[in-house]
């Protein structure tokens, strides 16, 4: 028997061997469940398994909570008022349900196993992402610029591996792979990033190693051609980025991104710094913001930033009342 299996035994046992009487027994067999993200639960468990417990809340509901994000199950306290269940959708602890992601950069959290997004930037890049388990993710775009055949548009995939920590820190490896221009030129990206804090309020630091494929053509000394060959040439520095969130309001969180390009020809001026506001409800997000580069800014405007979100699977098709699960599940800890 597993460590966890064990301690759901020694909890169950706990609430089977409870004395008082009949009347007070519901009070008794209450447990109040603590997610990572700091939301909390209270109800009596109607069963579990390896994947899941479901916990029926005092107003009736039955509430599947998958294991990965539980910090832990106590029993709820009969000589104080025990915490509610989450309130009703449009309350304060709705959470976004982007933390995966700022403007365009994944943060350290992972996706939860079955959720997924589909997200369309500047209306002409249209993306998905897909979590095949708790730490492991798939995702992908391409673009969709009018005048454009299919072979000289920008397709991107990308895959990343991560995890959720009990203190609120993530962090997650990854790699991405792009092309365009018929497939002529691409560029491949490693990284790591790591995120601290809720998504409510999180700093994300992240450290890219890059690499670029172009063509080099070959002729003898008549000037014939010979051949063609790909050639990937790594950056010569590493790119930093900076991110965070801020939530300001119920549905309202401040979002950046900024990236410093390092090497021999840095310069400040020519670093994108990114700054949008977020509007979210529990399956839709939207970006509105802007991308300052002080040399594009010297030349007129700064360039606009537009980005929309559809998000599904178990973290977003449950019960209204079950706030959003740290990676989407929830787990003995």
């Amino acid at each position: 028997m597993s460590p966890r299996s064990l301690a759901v035994c020694v909890l169950w046992a706990a609430l089977l061997g409870s004395g008082g009487s009949g009347a007070d027994e519901p009070a008794l067999n209450q447990v109040v469940v603590t997610l990572s993200d700091g939301g909390r639960l209270v109800g009596t468990i109607v069963r579990e398994d390896d994947a899941t417990l479901i916990l029926r809340t005092t107003s009736g509901l039955e509430l599947p909570l998958a294991r990965s994000t539980i910090l832990k199950v106590d029993l709820a306290s009969t000589s104080a008022p025990t915490p509610q269940a989450s309130p009703a959708p449009g309350a304060a602890d709705l959470s976004d349900p982007n933390d995966t992601r700022l403007l365009f950069a994944p943060t350290g959290r992972p996706l939860g196993k079955g959720d997924g997004y589909l997200s369309d930037h500047y209306v002409i890049f249209p993306g998905f992402a897909y979590g095949l388990t708790d730490h492991v993710s798939v995702s992908g775009g391409v673009s969709i610029v009018p005048g454009l055949s299919l072979n000289e548009q920008v397709f991107y995939v990308s895959s990343t591996v991560g995890w959720r920590f009990k203190n609120k820190t993530a962090f997650s490896l990854g790699g991405l792979y792009a092309t365009g221009s018929e497939g002529n030129d691409a560029g491949a990206l490693l990284f790591g990033v790591g995120s601290f804090g809720s998504s409510d309020r999180s700093l994300s630091l992240g450290l890219g190693l890059a690499a670029t494929r172009n063509e080099e053509y070959y002729y003898d000394e008549n000037d014939n051609y010979l051949r063609t060959e790909h050639q990937w040439t790594p950056r010569d520095a590493p790119i930093v980025m900076l991110g965070g969130t801020f939530r300001v309001g119920k549905r309202l969180s401040l979002v950046t991104e900024s990236w410093l390009l390092l090497g021999k020809d840095f310069r400040l001026s020519e670093q994108p710094f990114g700054l949008a506001v977020r509007f979210f409800g529990e399956r839709l997000s939207v970006d509105l913001g802007v991308v300052l580069v002080a040399d594009v800014i010297e030349e007129g405007f700064p360039i606009p930033w537009l980005s929309f979100s559809y998000h599904f699977g178990p973290s977003h098709g449950g019960h209204a009342s079950l706030p959003r699960l740290a990676g989407g599940r929830a787990r003995y800890r």
